[in-house]
């Protein structure tokens, strides 16, 4: 779409604002000026699918909008906006298009609102699907009842992918980062595989496995003169010349080997002494083999991964080298597992699983 001075202005200082932080509060908190210059409105909130409750949300809002969420599971079944946008993902919705006026004053969510002194009369909201199993959404509200335009839809629209790959960002390494060093902080997580590039993709440090890794998924021939896949640099080169235009999904890359997969992201990290270096996170998994959802609501992320690899038939020790924990923080796991999932033993494990997965395939 063609963009005005003022809207080109605004546009760029939002995009500058979603790469800035790796905590959406932050990012939130920066973005807040632009945005309701761009798109008026008095209040915002992004939410994230929750990891435990795969029916819950974690919310980051603006103001007085607090109260609202702290109360939104009571009203969370008369949810217009979750109900409409929820059907097509990474398109912008007025509430025009979800739902009649008479129908939108008599919701639970709008009762609540003005039951809270946050009369939120206007909606315009975009689910954000992540293509990994969950997704994120932001959503704006206007407490007069001038209706969002069409031309501040198409302004939202065209955010989405900055929108989506800010939330995609924060979700998988945000929580990790202490102090003003982060990719250094980023590199000492267990439970995470990549490698820190400068912006001019020369190698910084990587993750103990990722060599291993890199060995296991190409040959010499593939990779470069600097180790990394030759695949991988190219595509790098076209994401800085892009600078972050073009749909979300093409800074990911995914290999597969039988049942194996190795996922891709390629991150734009936030600004540090001038420079925003690039993190490349690896993400290996099986396309077959999953852990029953049930599971993976009482399990921990680090136990979830170990039940993985066991319903793959790992010994043990395998996976503690894979995984590179140490022999008793394993056995802890291996414990804490089985207490969890009332199974006595490595079989009676699988058998439960094979189960529970027969089940939600039915």
């Amino acid at each position: 779409m063609n963009l005005d001075s003022r809207e080109r202005a605004l546009t760029l200082e939002l995009k500058e604002a979603l790469a800035s932080s790796l905590e959406l509060p932050v990012v939130l908190s920066r973005m807040e000026g632009a945005l309701f210059q761009l798109l008026p409105a008095e209040h915002a909130a992004w939410c994230v699918s929750n990891q435990v409750r795969p029916a819950g949300y974690e919310w980051v809002t603006t103001g007085r909008l607090a109260a609202f969420m702290d109360r939104y599971r009571e009203v969370a079944g008369g949810d217009f906006v979750a109900g409409s946008v929820s059907h097509l993902p990474n398109v912008v919705f007025r509430d025009s298009e979800m739902v009649p006026r008479e129908v939108l004053v008599r919701s639970p969510p709008y009762l609540l609102c003005r039951e809270l002194h946050t009369p939120l009369e206007r909606v315009m909201s975009v689910r954000l699907d992540m293509r990994q199993g969950w997704h994120g959404g932001l959503t704006l509200y206007r407490e007069r009842s001038l209706e969002f335009s069409e031309r501040e839809r198409e302004l939202l629209q065209g955010l989405t992918p900055f929108l989506a790959r800010t939330i995609r960002n924060c979700r998988k390494l945000g929580g990790r980062v202490m102090g003003r060093r982060f990719p250094e902080s980023l590199l000492r997580q267990r439970d995470l595989e990549c490698i820190v590039l400068t912006p001019a993709f020369s190698e910084v440090q990587r993750t103990a496995r990722v060599t291993a890794l890199l060995e296991e998924w190409f040959s010499p021939s593939e990779r470069g003169p600097s180790g990394l896949p030759r695949e991988w640099l190219a595509q790098l080169v076209w994401l800085e010349r892009m600078e972050g235009a073009g749909a979300f999904g093409l800074d990911t890359w995914e290999g597969a080997r039988g049942e194996r997969r190795l996922r891709v992201t390629f991150i734009r990290l936030p600004q540090q002494e001038g420079q925003r270096p690039w993190m490349v996170v690896l993400d290996e998994f099986s396309s077959s083999l999953s852990v029953p959802a049930v599971w993976r609501q009482e399990l921990t992320r680090r136990e979830v991964e170990i039940v993985g690899y066991v319903l793959q038939n790992w010994l043990y020790e395998s996976i503690a080298a894979r995984l590179n924990i140490k022999p008793y923080t394993m056995n802890t796991h291996v414990r804490n597992i089985r207490k969890k999932l009332k199974a006595e033993n490595r079989s009676e494990l699988i058998s439960k699983a094979a189960l529970l997965l027969l089940e939600e395939r039915q």
